[in-house]
């Protein structure tokens, strides 16, 4: 562009000086050409030259141009390279590249003079030469926290090779973090591939293990000690044979995780993995020292009424171990009524946890009132699949209605005995609520949507999988309200809503909504499984779900006409909100 310009205003020049005697040469006459070559023209324009009067560099440039490189440092190595050509004196000549390539070759019947690609350099170089000038170490002078960024977003097959790069690399690379989904590999569960795996430098990236029933050999002390080196972010110990294997080595294994799950899948205590002693041991290092944050215990055994026996256990190293822990999910275990109160005493006046989690286990083993003083300490609470009583459940809400951090909570049982106000207005502190399984009524549910809709309620996320027949009771515009002021709403079955309500919701959808998808956290439902979703107009429907964020749209066992398919479809591409489908 710089050549034709300059070929522009010579000829232009030219003739001008035999038109008029009075044209202006030098920079004022340069300035009138480049302006009728930019407005005039519409070309694109930008020049650098050094002012011999004031020692000053100026650039003259189209306005748009000028915006986008007054941001890049090009600007200021040129003026560096004109004031030191100044400086030093020499005869100037024309340089034009264009001109000198011409002259300078006579072969013919090759490219090297086809006009370049818009998007390479004007000016050709030799890839050895400009190699050579180049400073090798400029991205190891990136920030660790850039190159970590960048690394972050590498396969791990690719992680593999930058950690061979340099020792900076390497420093950078090995960070925990950026191998969150490094799992053993598959061919490990051999032994002999195993052996050569932690032989190797890369086994120290190693993040995640499971250790179960698919290892061809029984693990021992020896097999162990390539794990204690480790720092995972997740093990998880299922139905495996580690009586080969001493106490001392699977405590120290399990408190050197930052996440674990214990899984007991057997009613035989010989065909488990772990014994008495060595889930005493555990326990006992976790009250001392661990890296532990999370971990759970659980059965999972087909045996009915089947628990995880920690009866055995002393109370004084389960309360101790328990709440050194940010988050305690216990499955379908056993613990004396002594043992409990000694986990909630402890919890009361000095605990880390956060999360509790108190999944199936007998109401009658449940003392709620236990949970009175620590329930203030706590952010997340959940009962998954412990159905409590109606007067347990009733003295839980009141005593949260006295002190409420939590942030998430889950509850199961007959709600319809709390008095609706005092119940609203224990559950609308909360961010995360999840009702599954449970019974509340219309008036209740009411009650919780008109605040969601008046917005004087901290609930997000709402759980109301199998409630039972009260949310069809509920006004259909008031629940389509309701609904799409939150993140996300799980309404369960795909019968749980009427048509009316049904059609609402979606009406209400098409013309904005808070929601970023339709089922519970984490997970997303299909919306064309609802009984009566065939109901809604197409063009709502698709308005509707291209305002969610993501979808799930079922093509095997669909409820959607052609007609919803087709606006769906056709909405693609359209400014909306939906990002995957």
């Amino acid at each position: 562009q710089a050549y034709n310009c300059l070929i522009h205003f010579y000829k232009r020049s030219k003739k001008s000086m035999e038109m008029n005697s009075n044209i202006l040469f030098g920079y004022e006459g340069l300035r009138i050409q480049v302006q009728t070559m930019i407005e005039t023209k519409q070309t694109p324009f930008l020049s650098m030259h050094l002012d011999q009067e004031t020692k000053r560099v100026y650039v003259m440039a189209d306005s748009e141009s000028i915006k986008k490189v007054k941001e890049s440092n090009a600007l200021i190595e040129i003026e560096q390279i004109l004031k030191t050509t100044f400086e030093e004196g020499k005869k100037l000549n024309l340089y034009d590249q264009k001109y000198e390539a011409k002259s300078a070759c006579t072969r013919s019947l090759h490219s090297c003079h086809d006009p370049k690609h818009r998007h390479e350099l004007s000016w050709e170089k030799d890839p050895h030469g400009w190699l050579k000038h180049q400073n090798p170490t400029v991205i190891e002078k990136l920030p660790t926290e850039i190159l970590q960024r960048i690394f972050g977003s590498l396969e791990l097959s690719d992680l593999r090779s930058v950690i061979l790069v340099s020792k900076q690399w390497n420093a950078v690379a090995s960070k925990p973090a950026l191998w969150k989904e490094f799992d053993l590999p598959a061919k490990c569960c051999a032994k002999d591939n195993y052996v050569k795996f932690f032989e190797g430098s890369l086994s120290s990236n190693l993040q995640n293990l499971v250790l179960a029933n698919n290892f061809d050999f029984q693990f021992d002390d020896l097999h162990f000690e390539s794990l204690l080196h480790l720092e995972l972010s997740f093990l998880e110990v299922g139905n495996i044979d580690l009586s080969n294997v001493s106490d001392e080595y699977v405590a120290k294994l399990v408190n050197n995780s930052k996440e674990c799950v214990i899984d007991q899948w057997s009613a035989n205590d010989s065909d488990n993995s772990l014994d008495e002693k060595k889930i005493e041991s555990i326990l006992s290092q976790m009250g001392s020292k661990t890296r532990l944050e999370s971990f759970e215990l659980s059965s999972y055994s087909s045996t009915h009424g089947n628990k995880f026996d920690l009866s055995f256990v002393p109370s004084n190293i389960l309360a101790t171990a328990f709440n050194n822990l940010e988050s305690l999910k216990l499955q379908s275990v056993n613990l004396e009524t002594s043992q409990w109160k000694a986990i909630f005493d402890t919890m009361s006046v000095n605990s880390k946890v956060k999360h509790l989690y108190l999944e199936f286990l007998d109401h009658a083993t449940v003392d709620v009132k236990m949970l009175d003083s620590v329930l203030c300490n706590l952010t997340g609470l959940n009962f998954n699949g412990t159905m409590l009583k109606g007067e347990q459940l009733r003295h839980l809400v009141e005593s949260l209605d006295k002190s409420c951090n939590l942030q998430t909570l889950r509850l199961e049982g007959d709600l319809t005995n709390i008095p609706t106000k005092l119940l609203t207005r224990v559950l609308n502190q909360i961010e995360d609520v999840n009702l599954s399984y449970s019974v509340i009524d219309a008036d209740q549910l009411t009650e919780i949507f008109k605040l969601i809709i008046d917005g004087v309620t901290n609930i997000k996320w709402l759980n109301l999988y199998d409630v039972g027949e009260g949310v069809k009771d509920v006004e259909p515009k008031v629940l389509a309200m309701a609904v799409n002021k939150l993140q996300s709403f799980h309404f369960g079955n795909s019968s749980d809503l009427s048509e009316d309500q049904t059609v609402e919701m979606f009406k209400e959808m098409s013309k904005g909504t808070n929601l970023n998808f339709l089922g519970p956290v984490g997970d997303v439902l299909a919306v064309n499984r609802l009984e009566h979703i065939g109901t809604v107009d197409p063009e709502t429907l698709a308005r509707a779900i291209h305002n969610l964020e993501s979808v799930w749209l079922d093509f095997g066992s669909s409820r959607l006409t052609s007609a919803q398919f087709t606006a769906i479809f056709k909405r693609f591409g359209m400014q909306g909100r939906l990002k995957i489908i």
